[in-house]
């Protein structure tokens, strides 16, 4: 990974760890279930009667259950720490990468809010999905790899070749935006109508939404975004690890539904509000040329 994409995605890690792996309450020792052996009288203890056997047993049973609540507490605040950490460390993980927004912003400018949300929520669900399968079988392998020769070069082959996929996406993506803006463009030149009226008959097509979706499948292939998912790889059981991936998809779904509403319902108010159906469309261009530079830029990373 190159530096600057390290840079870009080490206050994403530090929050998503800190926040996911603080350590939920220890269990106090002496409430802890005693062993089966200490049921069994010693055979050299001679002093104790009948009577005080069953007294002791009867103890050792009540601290039992008294314990049983608190193991259970301890490990639902756990899981809630684990799941709260990975919504948070996958919403930062979204609106921090300038290429994610690059990717969304053609496909949003101008569109009413449940059409632009509906752009953003497809990005993270492709995104999500990937992530997923990326931090589960990193979290199955964990152990292995590292002792598996050749395996770090592989590592860098498979992130420079996932990095070219995403910048050849961001790029083909700017080549729809530019040539709809543009096609938009003459519709308002030929026949004036309100923005509603236009934004409501561009939509975001079927081709549009394949695009969506395949570019967050190569963001959450792309190892830029492995330091986000550090743990799902740090807790110690498949449980936790499950855990967090899908609050971590959850949280990136949210959070880019969320940008993309407001986008897309902004700049269509602003058309209104000025009386410029043409503002929109203007900004669906410039992003359009902005993802097309993004992906360039990508793809230079990659191949540097």
């Amino acid at each position: 990974m190159t530096q600057s994409k390290a840079i870009i995605f080490s206050l994403v890690t530090i929050l998503s760890s800190t926040y996911a792996l603080v350590p939920a309450p220890l269990i106090n020792l002496n409430t802890r279930q005693p062993n089966v052996k200490s049921f069994v009288p010693s055979k050299f203890d001679t002093t104790l009667s009948p009577h005080s056997d069953r007294e002791y047993i009867s103890r050792q049973r009540t601290k039992m259950s008294m314990s049983a609540p608190a193991a259970a507490a301890t490990g639902a605040s756990a899981i809630m720490h684990i799941i709260s950490g990975g919504i948070l460390g996958g919403a930062l993980h979204a609106i921090a990468g300038p290429d994610h927004l690059a990717a969304l912003l053609p496909r949003c400018c101008g569109q009413r809010w449940y059409r632009a949300g509906r752009a953003g929520a497809l990005w993270g669900m492709g995104h999500g999905v990937s992530a997923t399968i990326l931090g589960l079988t990193a979290f199955g392998l964990k152990n292995r790899i590292s002792g598996m020769p050749g395996m770090k070069g592989m590592l860098m082959g498979a992130s420079s070749a996932m990095d070219i996929a995403v910048g050849a996406s961001l790029i083909f993506i700017g080549l729809l935006g530019i040539k709809e803006a543009r096609d938009w463009k003459e519709e308002i030149e030929v026949s004036p109508m309100s923005l509603s009226a236009a934004a409501a008959d561009s939509g975001v097509k079927t081709s549009q939404k394949r695009a969506v979706i395949f570019n967050g499948i190569l963001h959450g292939f792309s190892w830029d975004g492995a330091p986000s998912l550090a743990p799902a790889l740090a807790v110690a059981t498949w449980r936790g690890s499950i855990s967090f991936l899908l609050a971590y998809a959850l949280g990136t779904m949210g959070a880019m539904t969320l940008a993309t509403t407001l986008i897309g319902e902004s700049t269509r108010r602003a058309g209104e509000i000025f009386h410029r159906p043409d503002i929109p469309q203007k900004a669906s261009l410039i992003s359009s040329f902005m993802a097309m530079g993004v992906g360039i830029f990508w793809c230079f990373l990659a191949l540097k």
